[in-house]
């Protein structure tokens, strides 16, 4: 029996060292395992037993088997890997995972003894975190092991002649072969490889609306062969497979009958969207085990009690069983299996993934589903009172827990928009805001060539959709002039460099925008540094007032009153607001005129102000599909894991923010804040839906980004080749020399999802959705549109209308 590895390794079964089998109990195979050492080890399920997999072939898997992978490292350092050298840990806090993999073609038995190896195990080592992996649905943890690349493979008797592999992956390729030579396996969101072996000769077929992501995947793995002198590459677009040379055209036929082709508009279960949270609670009850509905989200923390089994539901995004410190081992290790049975009475897909952790070790994707872990204990950092932009470029760390790139003494501009009115430039920014009223600032900071741009868009809570949109709009297009970063923010939650930008004085009043401000109004003030506070109005009433708080009576007199509670960071503060005479009263000392002022003496209570929580940062491949949220995240990130084929995502807690690489598909920047939102609207913890949200584009980073990360090297993407380089040098030839249709530069043709001839035939009730009745023709693949029309797509867009209605009607797509 032989497997087909790729790309280095060929016609080879893993040869596991048979001193390291395990006897039928798995018990001799686990006996030395350490729990507080790092380690990453992997067995393979072979009957009943467990085999050590051998290092070099660590992230290699067969479909037809299941796999066991131990996982032990520091809490806060890097995540495991293959081939990690073993280090003492004891005086470190730990995270043991233990995963089994179950491949897609796995008999039954073979995946039972993995559940039972596995669950012996986790008694062994008491792991932290227990997960069943299924075949192309893996965890993002299990994912982050492997940093070169996942294939999957199946088990051959003979070497076959051709095989196909599917690439995929977000952070690393996964590359996974097919059943079968055929085209039953080909959707136009696909990358694939066909490989003939006999010959010595791999196509790269790309679908029509692939990822660029998996494309430059493919070309990696492909790199790597080609160093290796493993034969020759021919990249194949979609829908153009008769363009290629007669040679290259003839052998891709005889591998994939060019009669029976059919390319699907999509894949089934490409993606898994979430479903709304849920929360259920374990109990077993006359000995039957019982699960019922606690609650829909947000889940809080508290919820969760130490006695007793939690079910926290996703629907096809996945399950997590949270177990009580105070249950029993039983249950402890029974959470996997039961809530796999879970999932078969909602009637979820087998692959569904499913976890378990322990009270007090939850693991960062599985607290970020909850609230209310931890308040942030954060406290405002003391700067000097002016500071250079290179000032922060040098301490990005820093740069990012204070969020500021300067001590916001720029060049400013500000403008107000509404629909009605555009853009209306403040001509003196006075430093006052009104809640019914959005503004668009350009923000310039630093010389030279380090002179950066932030535009901020600031919505005032009362404003009205329409000019929240204008602003958004106005902000966007003046951001793509100007290269700026763009700042989408939100009454309550304006981001600390803003606040910098008015040295802490920055009042919000209530109502339209005015030149000048009311002549009495009262404000409450908050913060303690320039970059964290800023006075914001409330009715002028003594109820109020708030005795933790301080407030200013601005009037003709302006009063500082501070409430018997309030602190000494506030009654500071209210100095940089105030006037400089404005004499200051305390809770208990006003006078008669004090209350005339607001209109008699009242009662008032205590307003309590929000404290944030503190929140890991994450990263995703930011996608979105029908309003939903469905970007896989990556753990364990890396400066490297931001790859410009794509757009990012990190939620750094107070900030969003949204990354664009160079080579991505296009997306405009008002996409980028909308997918960003979705994100927000759609957070199974229920984020604020006001937290700010920031877009920047590859090679313009500001230090409060850089210092999201660790050791950020500016020179590691110079170099970087994109696709289609790369795509040359795999073919061999100059970039000039490929054989290709100009329909691409001059028409959208390519734009439009495909379908046989026969499909598109079909009466308009009949056609699959998305398909443009009045341009039936853009759906056809460019091999069938040349076979019919005999002309190019962009030829046939010049013909008069009468007449390309009447080849229409001759081909039945009319």
């Amino acid at each position: 029996m032989t497997t087909v590895m790729y790309p280095e390794i060929l016609n080879t079964v893993p040869q596991d060292d048979k001193n390291c089998r395990s006897d039928d109990s798995g018990g001799e195979v686990f006996r030395n395992i350490p729990k507080n050492s790092s380690i990453f080890r992997v067995w393979r399920i072979e009957g009943l037993r467990a085999t050590v997999v051998s290092s070099n072939n660590m992230g290699l898997f067969l479909s037809e088997s299941a796999y066991i992978v131990y996982a032990v490292s520091a809490k806060d350092g890097a995540l495991p890997y293959p081939g990690m050298p073993i280090k003492d840990l004891k005086d470190t806090s730990v995270v043991r995972a233990i995963h089994f993999w179950i491949g897609a073609n796995c008999d039954s038995t073979v995946s039972g003894a993995a559940a039972l190896r596995a669950a012996e195990l986790d008694s062994q080592t008491s792991a932290m975190i227990l997960t069943r992996e299924a075949q192309g649905r893996e965890s993002p943890r299990f994912l982050a092991y492997f940093r070169q690349r996942l294939v999957v493979e199946n088990l051959h008797h003979e070497s076959p002649d051709c095989t196909l592999h599917r690439v995929s992956g977000v952070a690393v390729p996964i590359l996974t072969e097919l059943k079968r030579v055929h085209w039953e396996h080909f959707s136009c969101r696909d990358v694939i490889l066909v490989d003939v072996h006999s010959k010595g000769v791999v196509f790269l077929w790309l679908g029509s609306l692939s990822d660029p992501l998996h494309k430059r995947h493919a070309a990696s793995l492909l790199e790597s062969r080609k160093e290796n002198n493993n034969g020759r590459v021919i990249v194949v677009e979609d829908g153009y497979e008769q363009t290629l040379s007669a040679n290259d055209r003839e052998l891709f036929s005889i591998v994939l009958d060019p009669s029976v082709r059919v390319v699907a508009p999509d894949r089934q279960h490409r993606v898994n969207p979430p479903s709304p949270i849920k929360l259920y609670k374990c109990s077993e009850q006359s000995g039957k085990y019982k699960v019922a509905e606690l609650k829909s989200g947000p889940i809080l923390r508290d919820d969760l009690t130490s006695g007793s089994v939690y079910l926290v539901d996703r629907g096809e995004a996945g399950v997590w069983g949270w177990v009580g410190r105070d249950v029993n081992a039983r249950e402890r290790l029974e959470a996997v299996r039961n809530a796999r049975g879970f999932i078969k009475k909602k009637d979820y897909s087998d692959g569904v993934p499913v976890a378990r952790t322990t009270e007090g070790h939850e693991p960062a994707e599985m607290k970020a589903l909850l609230r209310g872990w931890e308040p942030s204990k954060m406290r405002p950092l003391t700067l000097p009172v002016s500071f250079e932009p290179d000032y922060m470029n040098e301490r990005p760390r820093m740069a990012a827990e204070c969020q500021l790139v300067d001590d916001g003494s720029g060049e400013r501009t500000l403008w107000r928009v509404e629909l009605k009115e555009g853009m209306v430039q403040v001509e003196e920014d006075k430093g006052i805001y009104y809640a019914e009223t959005c503004y668009v600032m350009l923000y310039k900071y630093g010389q030279g060539r380090r002179c950066r741009s932030i535009v901020y868009c600031w919505e005032g809570v009362h404003s009205v959709k329409m000019d929240r949109d204008a602003a958004l709009t106005v902000a966007c297009r003046l951001s793509e002039e100007t290269n700026a970063q763009l700042v989408k923010a939100a009454q309550g939650r304006e981001p600390p460099h803003l606040l910098q930008i008015y040295d802490g004085k920055l009042k919000i009043l209530a109502g339209r925008h005015r030149n000048s401000p009311p002549k009495k109004y009262l404000v409450r003030v908050f913060g303690s540094t320039p970059y964290t506070s800023k006075a914001v109005e409330r009715p002028l009433r003594a109820s109020s007032l708030d005795s933790s708080a301080v407030f200013i009576l601005f009037s003709g007199a302006p009063i500082v009153w501070c409430g018997g509670k309030s602190t000494g960071d506030a009654r500071q503060t209210s100095r940089r607001l105030a006037p400089r005479n404005a004499p200051l009263i305390t809770e208990g000392k006003e006078n008669d005129d004090f209350w005339a002022e607001l209109g008699g003496i009242g009662a008032y209570s205590t307003e309590t102000e929000e404290v944030g929580e503190e929140l890991d940062k994450h990263l995703f491949q930011c996608c979105t599909e029908n309003g939903l949220f469905v970007g896989e995240q990556i753990l364990g990130f890396r400066q490297n894991s931001l790859i410009p084929e794509t757009v990012w995502l990190l939620d750094a807690g107070s900030m969003i923010w949204v990354w664009i690489g160079k080579f991505s598909n296009p997306r405009t920047l008002q996409e980028c804040v909308e997918d960003a939102t979705v994100y927000l609207y759609t957070h199974p913890a229920g984020r604020n839906r006001n937290t700010t949200i920031s877009v920047i584009k590859q090679g313009l980073e500001p230090a409060t980004f850089i210092g999201l990360f660790d050791n950020w090297n500016h020179n590691l993407l110079r170099d970087y080749k994109p696709f289609e380089i790369f795509c040359t040098l795999l073919e061999d030839r100059d970039q000039s020399a490929r054989t290709q249709t100009t329909s691409k530069a001059t028409t959208d043709f390519d734009n439009y999802i495909k379908y046989p001839p026969a499909m598109l035939k079909s009466e308009p009730d009949n056609l699959p959705a998305g398909v443009d009745v009045r341009r039936k023709e853009m759906h056809l693949t460019y091999d069938n549109f040349i076979a019919i029309f005999k002309m190019e797509p962009a030829e046939f867009e010049k013909l008069p209308t009468w007449k390309r209605q009447r080849l229409k009607q001759a081909a039945g797509l009319f």
